[in-house]
């Protein structure tokens, strides 16, 4: 994956945001931001700025965002990394899909009190997110992002 590569996803693409996170991209998103608040942030942070609002898109500078056409969340995302020649990443579901942090392992005791008795009996292997503190585990929805995930890597190398 081309690491250098980090967005800035305005609140109109909020379902591409998870997307992105789940593929391993760094996607940042704010809701309720002006025009201006992006444009800044995007510059500050060197982000790209993935937009569907035109007017904003024409404020960006060039090469500096990209103009999003699909309506689906999943064809966004198709588009994008296709736009963007973003092809295999290592982090493919290791960001936090809330906050966009790379998550940790941690031990399963540090969870006992923060996920259900039967999530906790059946999973040996936890991980949280260091910034918002949510906790994932490889449950069955995880084996349904993993054949996602590869699916959505089938369809880009197309």
């Amino acid at each position: 994956m081309n690491d250098e590569i980090q967005f800035l996803v305005d609140e109109n693409l909020l379902g591409l945001v998870r997307q992105l996170r789940m593929m391993g991209v760094d996607a940042a998103s704010y809701k309720s931001l002006s025009d201006d608040e992006l444009l800044t942030i995007s510059e500050k942070e060197n982000r790209i700025l993935l937009t569907k609002d035109r007017r904003l898109f024409h404020r960006i500078p060039e090469g500096r965002g990209y103009l999003v056409q699909s309506e689906p969340p999943e064809e966004q995302l198709l588009e994008v990394l296709k736009h963007f020649s973003i092809g295999e990443s290592d982090e493919a579901l290791a960001r936090c899909f809330e906050c966009n942090t790379l998550i940790e392992e941690v031990p399963k005791e540090s969870v006992r009190d923060r996920v259900d008795a039967k999530t906790f009996a059946i999973y040996d292997v936890f991980y949280e997110c260091p910034t918002c503190h949510r906790i994932y585990w490889e449950g069955s929805h995880f084996e349904k992002l993993l054949k996602k995930v590869e699916r959505i890597r089938n369809a880009v190398r197309k």
